[in-house]
């Protein structure tokens, strides 16, 4: 039982890396560093799952879709694992 949680967690931890990271480059695919060196493209990932979850509801899978959808997918994950 242990070993699942384990694995649980690192999908989880996985999942929500894969999804984080598909938010911060732009679309030539080069990251801006001086906005990720100070804030982590924590306003990038908000705006980005923002943008995703209207689109998962819309019906449209676009990137920012398929980066939401891992980010939740990773949280919940987490959550799961946590509780066993």
């Amino acid at each position: 039982m242990e070993s699942f949680k384990i694995l649980l967690l690192i999908a989880g931890s996985i999942s929500i890396l894969f999804g984080y990271l598909r938010f911060l480059p732009d679309e030539e695919g080069n990251i801006d560093l001086n906005n990720y060196r100070f804030t982590g493209g924590l306003g990038l990932v908000i705006r980005g799952t923002y943008k995703g979850t209207h689109d998962l509801l819309l019906g449209k899978i676009s990137s920012n879709a398929i980066s939401a959808l891992a980010l939740y997918v990773g949280i919940i994950l987490f959550i799961i694992g946590f509780k066993i």
